[in-house]
Parts: structure tokens; C-alpha cells; sequence
């Protein structure tokens, strides 16, 4: 799924950055501002809570294979059911980003 997610985000012109655990996401987010994080909606409990401490603007696209499981809280944030189309995926991220503003920095989120 990542890897679809990344190779769709680059190929719209977007700046991915891609991590492989919650770790790397906090590295990260200490050093570039993020306007999207695209992440699995099981990932890491209180990660994005804890990024938007220092990046309140912060934009997050879930991923979920069921709508029983909802974020805590969908302010600046979506959810997108798996299985989804790359079409689907475009929508759902310019849906979240402000597509007229300078080039994005993209967090293609994280494995399991």
C-alpha cells in the first residue's frame, strides 16, 4: 500500500517523504514541515497528536479497511476505505491539500 501511495504522490509532483516506523515519522516531523500525512489508520496510537504539538496545520489521509474504525478527531483529517482506486487516492489527497499554494511535502506514511 505504501508504495502505491508514494508512486502516486510523486508522480502528481508532490515531495514524499517516506518512513518505515513512528520513530523516523517524529525524526522527520522535527525537521520538515508537513502539509499531508498519508498513514494507516492502526498505525502508532497518538502519532499525529503528537506531530501537530509542533505542526498544528498538519493535513492527515487515513487509510482504513473498515469504517469502524474513525479517527478520534477529523479535524484536517480524512479517511480512505482500502481497497481504492488511484483515482480515488488523487481526490482524497487535493481534497486535503491546498492544491494553488507552493509544492507540498508529502508524508507517504509508514509499514506495519
Amino acid at each position: 500500500m505504501q508504495e502505491l501511495v508514494e508512486q502516486t504522490l510523486r508522480e502528481s509532483g508532490d515531495r514524499v517523504l517516506v518512513t518505515q516506523n513512528a520513530l523516523e515519522v517524529l525524526d522527520v516531523a522535527r525537521r520538515v514541515r508537513i502539509d499531508l500525512l498519508v498513514i494507516d489508520i492502526d498505525s502508532e496510537p497518538g502519532l499525529v497528536d503528537e506531530i501537530r504539538e509542533s505542526q498544528p496545520e498538519l493535513q492527515v489521509l487515513y487509510w482504513s479497511d473498515s469504517t469502524d474504525e474513525q479517527p478520534a478527531a477529523l479535524q484536517r483529517s480524512s479517511l480512505l476505505l482500502t481497497p481504492f482506486s488511484l483515482g480515488e487516492l488523487r481526490a482524497a489527497i487535493a481534497a486535503q491539500l491546498d492544491r494553488s499554494g507552493p509544492e507540498a511535502n508529502v508524508g507517504a506514511g509508514m509499514e506495519q
